[in-house]
């Protein structure tokens, strides 16, 4: 999921998003385990994903935010990403199976990630109507993507 990392939030930012981790874990919690805030909290995002990915072995992964920001690092690992912040050095020397097999999802508020991400990911797509992409919001392509590795 996403960590909360906003810098001194408003009471509206902190629930709005409360809410939306809520649905999205609740709504989206067949789709497998879940990481939410707490367990994510105060953790070097790189390392831990890294190290969770190394001990339990996913056949996929999907993050969103700064999770899938690391998660696109990950080489020869199935991935689902909602809008990672995507770096000219996440486009170099990509595997072909990484090509393959790493979904982008992209809101009105990440085009240039998007048009980044897609210039070496076949699978990209973009929402240009919604500000603010989730999990839930998407979840049946998600689904199947899991199941068929194809949306």
């Amino acid at each position: 999921m996403k960590p909360f990392t906003i810098k001194n939030p408003t009471l509206d930012e902190q629930n709005a998003f409360m809410m939306r981790e809520t649905v999205n874990e609740v709504e989206c919690a067949d789709l497998g385990a879940i990481y939410n805030n707490d367990q994510l909290y105060g953790k070097n995002l790189s390392e831990f994903i890294k190290q969770e990915v190394k001990r339990l072995r996913p056949e996929w992964i999907i993050a969103e935010g700064e999770c899938a920001t690391v998660a696109l690092t990950l080489k020869n690992q199935k991935k689902v990403l909602l809008n990672p912040k995507v770096a000219f050095d996440n486009l170099n020397d990509v595997p072909e199976h990484t090509r393959q097999n790493t979904f982008g999802f992209f809101d009105d508020r990440h085009e240039q990630d998007y048009e980044r991400f897609q210039s070496v990911y076949p699978h990209a797509a973009w929402f240009p109507q919604d500000d603010d992409l989730t999990l839930f919001t998407i979840k049946e392509a998600v689904q199947s993507i899991i199941e068929t590795g194809e949306w």
